[in-house]
């Protein structure tokens, strides 16, 4: 099959790109490491794939509507919130 008969295929079969879905499956694999680890925003550019953090940086806030820094704040206070629940 030529590339362009997949690209037609995969496209008409799944609705998006393959460029799309792997950006998608990129940007789910950094939030998760975002919300649950330490690890410095580089670390986590390089493990979703990105040479570059600030390439990452953008990818990122474009597909999720916020920077790193803000995903990581914002998922330590849901859990913070999440901790003083359960305690209660």
């Amino acid at each position: 099959m030529s590339r362009a008969t997949f690209i037609r295929q995969f496209q008409s079969r799944l609705g998006r790109t393959s460029a799309d879905l792997l950006t998608d499956i990129r940007m789910t694999l950094a939030a998760n490491q975002l919300g649950s680890s330490s690890a410095s925003t580089l670390a986590v550019a390089e493990s979703a794939g990105y040479q570059s953090e600030a390439a990452f940086q953008r990818a990122f806030k474009a597909r999720m509507g916020v920077s790193p820094a803000a995903f990581r704040r914002e998922a330590a206070s849901r859990r913070a919130r999440d901790e003083q629940s359960a305690t209660a």
